[in-house]
């Protein structure tokens, strides 16, 4: 679902030059998220007395992420802001959240992505970019016409998902589910038209893009976990002034804090209440449905092991989860 950071440099002909960092995301105007990052725009603007300025350009108005990576490879933009996808392209070992019912929690895709955090530093320099951050966007729920009550029910949705998101679409097609990729701006029109039943998406996606207004039910299982990245091209990093480095790390280290801080309060505000307001019944999850969504996801995993992730490290990262597991019972 969301950000895109980009870095263009002033010409060396001036005296004391400004350094803008071109932004793009796919996250709309208005929302929380977008506030957070103009927030972050101007703690770095002051705290670098004007040397550093972040323009961003919001709502996907630069593409999709592919469209975004291609344009930062050209020089047109010099960072990402990433909902996900150019993340798991760019760091590969982060390929492995986007495996269908990995996490569980909040918690627990943060123990983990912290964990993988030097390795995925390591990656993201070789693709080219400074690791600003990672962070995890939330959880993605079924949003539906009509309520959900078992996994058959839920193999029987056709149900709308990021069309460039290639890893947990796949994931979802071998557990049987029925999903319709198309890009985020067709998703809405699409529903409005009967050519699918619903979105699979995160709460707070799910009211920044307005289709909570759409939909008449919310299916409270986690069926995945996004998570997201903020990247400069090492191109436009470099060409920062040491001590400016600093500033942009320090300010995006705010950055991830606030918003992994609102996805937190958003999804409580919105699963405890909000939504129920608004006229979405949110379907509580038996524990039937639940255990066959998450056994069906754990013999799914066991058969993408060096497929779609390396076995070495989908076994890390089972390991890591049942470390967390037994410290938080």
């Amino acid at each position: 679902m969301l950000l895109c950071a980009g870095l263009a440099v002033a010409p060396a002909a001036r005296a004391d030059p400004t350094h803008v960092l071109r932004m793009a995301t796919q996250v709309p105007e208005g929302t929380a998220w977008a506030r957070e990052g103009k927030a972050f725009a101007r703690d770095v603007e002051a705290l670098s007395g004007g040397q550093v300025r972040i323009k961003w350009y919001l709502g996907g108005i630069a593409g999709d992420e592919l469209k975004v990576g291609d344009r930062i490879r050209r020089d047109q933009l010099d960072g990402v802001g990433s909902g996900g996808v150019l993340c798991t392209q760019l760091a590969p070992t982060m390929r492995v959240t986007r495996l269908v019912g990995l996490f569980r929690t909040r918690e627990e895709s943060a123990y983990v992505l912290g964990r993988l955090k030097p390795t995925l530093d390591v990656e993201f320099t070789k693709s080219g970019y400074a690791n600003l951050w990672e962070a995890g966007l939330g959880p993605e729920i079924a949003f539906t016409r009509t309520p959900v009550h078992t996994f058959e029910e839920l193999q029987s949705q056709r149900l709308w998902i990021w069309d460039i998101d290639e890893v947990f679409g796949a994931g979802l097609a071998e557990l049987g589910l029925k999903t319709v990729p198309m890009p985020l701006e067709a998703a809405g029109r699409a529903f409005e038209e009967g050519r699918t039943d619903g979105f699979l998406t995160l709460p707070t996606a799910a009211l920044a893009f307005q289709w909570s207004a759409q939909v008449h039910y919310g299916t409270a299982l986690q069926i995945g976990f996004l998570s997201a990245c903020l990247l400069v091209s090492n191109r436009a990093f470099d060409q920062l002034p040491v001590e400016a480095q600093k500033i942009v790390r320090g300010a995006a280290a705010k950055f991830q804090v606030r918003m992994e801080d609102i996805g937190r309060e958003q999804d409580q505000a919105l699963l405890n209440g909000l939504f129920k307001r608004q006229g979405l019944t949110l379907v509580p999850v038996s524990e039937p449905f639940r255990a066959a969504f998450f056994e069906r996801a754990r013999v799914l995993r066991a058969k993408q092991a060096d497929k779609v992730v390396p076995a070495a490290l989908l076994k890390r990262v089972d390991d890591l989860l049942d470390e967390y597991r037994r410290a938080h019972p």
